[in-house]
């Protein structure tokens, strides 16, 4: 480096500031190098600076940028650079630093009188929440959330339930009616554990079903975190969590309240909805009130997600018979107490009906049905003979008929009205 004139001061700048430090002198490539290196060690308590040349100072307030005319000077300031960027990596990779966690709805200003409450609630519910991807022939299929419903300590062995989409390898058609769906039982899945190493393992499938959309794993697991309960009281209006996990793990929060609205005539007849949308990493994640009980679980995209009524007693007939089984009613239905008020009004003065079916009575009471009757010895394609209240529009009145219904552990099919038709 070509010598400093006479009168000149070689002063570091720190980055970020147009103010000198007050140093000594650097007079050589190695003691420059010390010096700047101390800065930016791997001491806990050093701050993070990035190198700065040397200046010179001409006289008071003016300074200007030295120029590397020594190349051991410049090799000393690009090394300088590399060990910068270097610790910088390290300490983005530490997860108190990670800028790219992402942001939950826990900052939202509603939430504010409960926040250390439900956040205490959803951190617990947090810990038996977890990642789950399915693969075909080496290939990525699905990746959702699902969680832990049971643990054998014996055993080691955890149940997790999930959405049947995991598997599922092809959507046909935004009708759920019609059944079109492709599955793929025998897909590879993994379960991403919540470990320090975040651990991934064969998670096996246990069973599935395509009417309600669930499916169930197991997965050997060392220890487990506490398995939440479940309620089956959804009421309208009620606040509530759904949790999931993102592709990098991360836990995804989204609060809202069960809405006031049934079914579309796409849907099947079990669905309630949450009033904000999941994705699909988030399918298969559970929905839980501010007690941090499980209400229901998000098996589509969307805002629907079935209820704890009918998942526990889909967990019972699994359980007892192996299967889900569920009588085939061949009827779309939707209940009066969705409607708005000036029409239900309406239909009580015209027909003189106050009251109608509610959805997760029907398929909570088709499944007792199927249960009762499989109790006498009946299997899978028997029929049952139910009695059914109807009130015919066009007459006017109401009768009482006799149907008869088959049992079944498949989904339950619409055709399209073109094809019926056909």
């Amino acid at each position: 480096m070509a010598s400093s004139q006479q009168g000149e001061r070689k002063i570091p700048l720190e980055r970020g500031t147009s103010e000198p430090v007050e140093a000594a002198a650097v007079t050589s490539p190695s003691a420059w190098h010390a010096s700047s290196s101390t800065e930016a060690s791997s001491v806990v308590s050093s701050p993070m600076r990035w190198p700065s040349v040397p200046v010179i100072t001409k006289r008071p307030g003016c300074q200007i940028l030295e120029r590397f005319n020594d190349s051991a000077m410049e090799d000393a300031y690009e090394d300088l650079k590399m060990k910068y960027r270097a610790k910088r990596e390290r300490q983005l990779k530490l997860v108190t630093l990670d800028p790219h966690v992402p942001r939950s709805c826990m900052g939202n200003q509603n939430l504010l009188p409960v926040r250390d409450s439900s956040t205490k609630t959803i951190l617990e519910g947090a810990k038996v929440v977890i990642s789950l991807s399915s693969y075909v022939d080496g290939t990525l299929m699905a990746r959702s959330s699902g969680f832990f419903i049971n643990w054998d300590e014996e055993s080691k062995v955890c149940t997790v339930l999930t959405s049947a989409r995991l598997i599922c390898s092809k959507y046909s058609s935004m009708d759920q009616w019609l059944g079109s769906d492709e599955y793929s039982p025998d897909a590879t899945v993994y379960a991403h554990l919540l470990d320090k190493d975040e651990t991934t393992v064969p998670a096996a499938l246990l069973h599935y079903d395509r009417h309600f959309n669930i499916a169930l794993f197991k997965v050997d697991v060392d220890s487990c975190a506490k398995i939440p309960s479940f309620s089956s009281e959804v009421t309208c209006g009620q606040d509530i969590f759904a949790l999931g996990r993102d592709d990098d793990l991360n836990l995804t929060i989204n609060h809202g309240r069960v809405q006031f609205k049934g079914p579309s005539m796409f849907e099947r007849h079990y669905y309630m909805y949450t009033g904000f949308t999941t994705g699909q990493s988030g399918i298969g994640g559970p929905i839980i009130n501010f007690n941090g009980q499980v209400l229901g679980m998000t098996n589509v995209l969307g805002m629907g997600f079935i209820p704890s009524s009918v998942i526990l007693h889909c967990l019972d007939m699994w359980k007892k018979f192996g299967y889900i089984p569920r009588l085939h009613i061949g009827m779309k239905l939707s209940a009066m107490k969705f409607l708005d008020p000036i029409h239900v009004e309406k239909i009580s003065r015209k027909c003189n009906i106050d009251s109608g079916l509610i959805v997760k009575e029907l398929e909570i009471e088709l499944m007792q049905i199927c249960e009762d009757h499989l109790d006498k010895g009946r299997g899978i394609g028997s029929s049952v003979d139910i009695q059914v209240g109807i009130f015919r529009m066009c007459k006017g009145s109401t009768c009482t008929i006799s149907l008869r219904l088959n049992i079944s552990n498949d989904v339950e099919v619409f055709a399209r009205v073109a094809d019926m038709n056909s």
